[in-house]
């Protein structure tokens, strides 16, 4: 369980997935363990676990799918972040491919959302993300956002 491990988001990349959520362009919104929640927008619904706090449709989705998915560790089935979760990648590095990161940005490069990848995964996940970003988008493949690279030296002490 990675719970604690997650490199914290922005005020702005929270807002912006808040506004997704509430257009309709996301079901779910996660607020990892140490993350600052923010208000819940009206009309949506809230539920919690031991891996963080997420606000979601619940004409969409409901608490026992995310608790159920997050329980399995596959929150990337409900957050827009396409078919393989960390665990996925984790074993594909480990069998010796190369950790790549796959990260949506608005046009004043404020990041939306970020999932780790390796070569065999990538035109899978570069597909999905190109199919789910918002138009003005835009994907980028290479190395990670400031504050994963941030959150990975903490981590490695």
């Amino acid at each position: 369980m990675d719970t604690g491990k997650c490199a914290p988001e922005s005020q702005e990349t929270l807002r912006i997935q808040q506004s997704q959520l509430m257009r309709g362009l996301r079901n779910v919104q996660m607020f990892p363990v140490g993350t600052i929640e923010l208000e819940l927008p009206f009309g949506f619904s809230r539920c919690d676990n031991a891996r963080g706090v997420f606000h979601y449709n619940p004409k969409k989705i409901d608490s026992f799918k995310i608790g159920m998915l997050s329980h399995l560790e596959r929150e990337n089935e409900f957050l827009n972040l396409g078919p393989y979760n960390k665990a996925d990648i984790a074993r594909r590095c480990l069998a010796g491919e190369g950790l790549k990161f796959i990260t949506e940005y608005t046009d004043d490069s404020v990041e939306v959302r970020c999932a780790a990848g390796v070569d065999s995964t990538l035109e899978v996940q570069c597909r999905y993300f190109e199919q789910t970003k918002e138009p003005e988008n835009i994907i980028v493949v290479g190395f990670p956002p400031n504050r994963v690279s941030l959150h990975l030296a903490k981590l490695k002490g």
